[in-house]
Protein backbone atom coordinates (compact mmCIF):
# COMPACT_ATOMS: atom_id res chain seq x y z
CA UNK A 1 0.00 0.00 0.00
CA UNK A 2 1.35 3.47 -0.80
CA UNK A 3 1.15 6.29 1.04
CA UNK A 4 -0.24 9.80 -0.28
CA UNK A 5 1.71 12.51 -0.37
CA UNK A 6 -0.53 15.46 2.03
CA UNK A 7 0.21 18.28 3.47
CA UNK A 8 3.05 16.82 5.15
CA UNK A 9 5.03 16.55 2.47
CA UNK A 10 6.31 12.90 2.45
CA UNK A 11 3.79 11.12 4.05
CA UNK A 12 5.72 9.88 6.86
CA UNK A 13 3.70 11.11 9.79
CA UNK A 14 3.89 13.93 11.98
CA UNK A 15 7.20 15.24 12.96
CA UNK A 16 8.50 15.55 17.29
CA UNK A 17 8.06 19.75 16.96
CA UNK A 18 4.72 19.50 15.50
CA UNK A 19 3.20 16.78 18.11
CA UNK A 20 5.17 19.05 20.86
CA UNK A 21 3.32 22.10 19.83
CA UNK A 22 0.23 20.37 19.53
CA UNK A 23 0.79 19.13 23.02
CA UNK A 24 1.44 23.06 24.02
CA UNK A 25 -1.69 24.55 22.66
CA UNK A 26 -3.90 21.72 24.07
CA UNK A 27 -2.37 21.78 27.94
CA UNK A 28 -2.58 25.72 27.08
CA UNK A 29 -6.28 24.79 27.04
CA UNK A 30 -6.74 22.34 29.55
CA UNK A 31 -5.14 24.49 32.10
CA UNK A 32 -7.66 27.79 31.36
CA UNK A 33 -10.64 25.39 31.48
CA UNK A 34 -9.14 24.10 34.90
CA UNK A 35 -8.78 27.77 36.12
CA UNK A 36 -12.22 28.68 35.07
CA UNK A 37 -13.74 25.64 36.89
CA UNK A 38 -12.02 27.11 40.21
CA UNK A 39 -13.83 30.49 39.64
CA UNK A 40 -17.37 28.57 39.00
CA UNK A 41 -17.18 26.64 41.90
CA UNK A 42 -16.35 29.82 43.78
CA UNK A 43 -19.21 31.16 42.69
CA UNK A 44 -21.82 29.24 43.34
CA UNK A 45 -20.74 29.02 46.79
CA UNK A 46 -21.08 32.37 46.89
CA UNK A 47 -24.44 32.27 45.04
CA UNK A 48 -25.30 29.76 47.87
CA UNK A 49 -24.64 31.87 50.35
CA UNK A 50 -26.55 34.95 49.32
CA UNK A 51 -29.48 32.69 48.87
CA UNK A 52 -29.37 30.85 51.95
CA UNK A 53 -28.89 34.80 53.74
CA UNK A 54 -31.84 36.26 51.53
CA UNK A 55 -34.42 33.45 53.22
CA UNK A 56 -32.89 34.21 56.43
CA UNK A 57 -34.06 37.68 56.10
CA UNK A 58 -37.15 37.17 54.50
CA UNK A 59 -38.16 34.47 57.45
CA UNK A 60 -36.95 37.28 60.04
CA UNK A 61 -39.07 39.83 57.89
CA UNK A 62 -42.45 37.39 58.31
CA UNK A 63 -42.03 36.63 61.89
CA UNK A 64 -41.95 41.03 62.09
CA UNK A 65 -44.66 41.69 60.04
CA UNK A 66 -47.06 38.72 62.08
CA UNK A 67 -45.91 39.97 65.74
CA UNK A 68 -48.00 42.70 67.65
CA UNK A 69 -46.68 46.11 67.00
CA UNK A 70 -45.44 46.42 70.24
CA UNK A 71 -43.37 43.15 69.94
CA UNK A 72 -40.88 44.13 67.74
CA UNK A 73 -37.94 44.92 69.33
CA UNK A 74 -34.23 44.79 68.11
CA UNK A 75 -32.60 41.34 67.90
CA UNK A 76 -29.20 39.76 67.18
CA UNK A 77 -29.01 35.92 66.62
CA UNK A 78 -26.86 33.37 64.95
CA UNK A 79 -28.22 30.64 62.65
CA UNK A 80 -25.52 28.03 61.17
CA UNK A 81 -22.78 30.58 59.58
CA UNK A 82 -24.98 33.22 59.44
CA UNK A 83 -25.29 35.99 61.93
CA UNK A 84 -28.31 38.41 61.77
CA UNK A 85 -29.07 41.44 63.11
CA UNK A 86 -32.64 43.70 63.83
CA UNK A 87 -32.91 47.00 63.78
CA UNK A 88 -35.77 48.92 64.63
CA UNK A 89 -36.58 52.40 64.06
CA UNK A 90 -39.81 53.48 65.84
CA UNK A 91 -41.92 56.44 64.38
CA UNK A 92 -40.26 56.43 61.50
CA UNK A 93 -40.61 57.28 58.61
CA UNK A 94 -43.66 58.89 60.35
CA UNK A 95 -45.80 58.34 63.63
CA UNK A 96 -47.22 55.23 63.70
CA UNK A 97 -44.63 53.32 61.83
CA UNK A 98 -41.75 51.14 62.56
CA UNK A 99 -38.35 50.47 60.36
CA UNK A 100 -37.29 47.35 60.73
CA UNK A 101 -34.12 46.28 58.79
CA UNK A 102 -32.25 42.93 59.06
CA UNK A 103 -28.84 42.51 58.63
CA UNK A 104 -27.03 38.98 58.00
CA UNK A 105 -23.34 38.64 57.39
CA UNK A 106 -20.94 35.54 56.78
CA UNK A 107 -17.51 34.63 56.51
CA UNK A 108 -16.66 33.40 52.93
CA UNK A 109 -13.00 32.90 51.92
CA UNK A 110 -11.09 35.59 53.84
CA UNK A 111 -14.12 38.14 53.36
CA UNK A 112 -17.11 38.99 55.75
CA UNK A 113 -20.08 39.26 53.33
CA UNK A 114 -23.28 40.90 54.33
CA UNK A 115 -26.15 41.44 52.96
CA UNK A 116 -29.65 43.85 54.20
CA UNK A 117 -33.51 43.85 53.70
CA UNK A 118 -36.08 46.41 55.60
CA UNK A 119 -39.37 46.75 56.05
CA UNK A 120 -41.50 49.24 57.14
CA UNK A 121 -44.91 47.50 59.40
CA UNK A 122 -47.87 49.58 60.99
CA UNK A 123 -49.15 50.26 64.40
Amino acid sequence: MELKQGALGNGEGFTLIEVLIAMLVMSVGLLTLGGMQVVAIKSNSNASNITTATALIEEKLDVYKSMDYTAIVNENGSQNNFDWNTSVAANTPANGLKTITVNVSWTGGNKTHSLAFGTIVAQ
